[in-house]
């Protein structure tokens, strides 16, 4: 007699519908934090040994704001009312966690250094972030950065929406000047959305292409979307107008919609043309910076497989953010906090989440 194992009707191997499922009776288990047997009276050692290690790990991921963090927030000076902008405002004693309050003279509303930031209202510590944030410069996706974190897949995606709120405005004030070396990369639109011409994809630079600008001058470099799928003469000079300084040299592959920056911006030039480059070494490619930040942008959104091209240009400006000095991870993490502490931009868990 033969048989054949069916691998699905296993409980103890869950399909890949089990483990994303969010209903409470997966068997797959959801949370760290809430375990089978926690409402039976008797537990076995195995269980007991199993809920107090997971306790201790969620405990570690949730614990109350320190000492440090208490003195990191009170060490802020507040330039303008967190609600009304207004920089007519007041101490006003400190909250129950020993957080200073100020008192707006013109709203008359509370408010402390986190209020409308996007760590108002948190219940996970702010040095969660260290390592969360660690995660995303190093190539982590947000579900296995979630994993290591002991938070939720939505946690994940919910942090990921206030770095990109904090990140808006990183490019918007950024030159280029000297030597600068410029190019396009493309993404392709998402597989619902493509278009198909007698059965088959559209090839080459289609319309079923997002086309992103990509300029460096060697100490910062600028990720902007054109918006378009082939860029124009206009789409360029709108994208990258304002971020080279008048009198650079652009060193690019001679796309004839660069030549508006050439002209407008009266900028000397060096080219090679994209058909001489495969035949030329690696080190005498004046392009080689350019095509290798193209290469880390690819690998980079390769292991955020399926992300919404909606947003593209939020995902731009952190590998622009991650690119860019500082180089050491932690004092890149010092200039981030600095950043969402200084920026009133609060995100809301119930708009993000209530997205598809």
């Amino acid at each position: 007699m033969t048989w054949r194992l069916k691998v699905n009707r296993l409980s103890e191997v869950p399909s890949i519908a089990a483990m994303k499922t969010k209903y409470k009776d997966n068997h797959w288990g959801t949370s760290v934090k809430k375990l089978p047997w926690d409402e039976r009276d008797n537990i076995t050692p195995v269980e007991a040994l199993m809920t107090s290690t997971m306790k201790e790990w969620y405990e570690a991921k949730h614990r109350e704001s320190s000492k440090e963090e208490i003195d990191l927030i009170n060490s802020i000076e507040p330039l303008v009312c967190h609600r009304c902008m207004s920089k007519s405002f007041i101490k006003y004693g400190k909250d129950g966690n020993g957080i200073n309050r100020f008192k707006c003279k013109d709203c008359g509303s509370t408010f402390n250094n986190l209020t409308n930031t996007i760590f108002d209202s948190h219940k996970i510590p702010i040095s969660e972030w260290f390592e969360y944030l660690i995660h995303l410069f190093e190539f982590h996706s947000i579900k296995s950065s979630s994993r290591d974190n002991k938070n939720a897949n939505s946690t994940g995606k919910y942090w990921l929406t206030k770095v990109f709120e904090v990140l808006k405005d990183y490019q918007k004030d950024m030159v280029l000047s000297g030597d600068v070396i410029f190019d396009e990369t493309f993404f392709t639109v998402k597989q619902s959305n493509r278009n198909y011409k007698d059965g088959k994809k559209l090839r080459g630079i289609s319309r079923d292409k997002l086309c992103v600008a990509v300029a460096t001058d060697g100490f910062r470099t600028v990720i902007l979307c054109e918006n378009t799928s082939k860029p124009s003469s206009k789409s360029t000079f709108e994208t990258m107008g304002t971020h080279i300084k008048k009198g650079s040299k652009l060193i690019h592959d001679d796309e004839h919609s660069h030549q508006i920056l050439v002209k407008e911006l009266e900028l000397t030039e060096e080219f090679c043309k994209s058909a001489y480059q495969e035949y030329l070494p690696e080190a005498d490619n004046p392009l080689t910076p350019i095509n290798k930040i193209h290469s880390y942008i690819k690998k980079f959104m390769r292991n955020h497989e399926g992300f919404s091209r909606d947003n593209l240009q939020d995902w731009m400006n952190l590998i622009s953010f991650i690119i860019n000095d500082p180089e050491n991870r932690y004092d890149k993490i010092k200039k981030f906090l600095k950043m969402a502490l200084s920026s009133p931009k609060r995100v809301k868990y119930r708009d993000v989440m209530s997205k598809k």
